[in-house]
């Protein structure tokens, strides 16, 4: 598994993923008109993307990478009014999932907010995603459930361990 920042190459396969593998309520703001993937929401997906490095320059967007495909899509996005704070968001394809790839994909998300500066991160998903709620929880993050729906994670960051000389 690899992250590779979010480009004009790698989006087309991103959305080739979302439409093979995601529902569009689970990777993008919702758009008006008839379910699934209609080529208006396909056109507002790439939009979206397109748009994110103007509206939200300090985000990172990756591409999950396996074995050569995308399976999916994560960002880092610094909080505006808590400083050292990142906020995590993750999607992966249906074919993916339950393979303990999200464990691995947060791993490399600790290293890359590390790398960005960040000294915690924030996390929001729902009760009825254990799995997203366990990964969170091996990294050691708290959680709290706000309502009936929501579940946000806080992880402090440790500082990297340094190569000895």
């Amino acid at each position: 598994m690899e992250l590779r920042r979010l480009d004009e190459d790698l989006l087309g396969a991103l959305l080739e993923t979302a439409v093979r593998d995601a529902e569009p309520a689970e990777v993008m703001p919702p758009v008006t008109g008839p379910p699934g993937w209609t080529r208006q929401r396909r056109e507002a997906f790439l939009r979206f993307h397109r748009e994110r490095p103007r509206t939200r320059p300090t985000e990172r967007v990756f591409a999950v990478v396996v074995d050569g495909a995308v399976v999916g899509a994560a960002r880092l996005d610094p909080v505006a009014d808590e400083p050292g704070a990142v906020e995590i968001g993750v999607w992966l394809g249906r074919s993916v999932r339950g393979r303990g790839l999200a464990s691995l994909l947060l791993e490399e998300l600790v290293e890359e907010a590390r790398g960005m500066g960040a000294r915690h991160l924030v996390a929001s998903t729902t009760v009825s995603n254990p799995a997203a709620r366990r990964a969170l929880a091996s990294l050691g993050a708290d959680m709290t459930q706000i309502g009936d729906t929501t579940v946000t994670a806080h992880l402090l960051l440790t500082p990297a361990a340094r190569e000895p000389h």
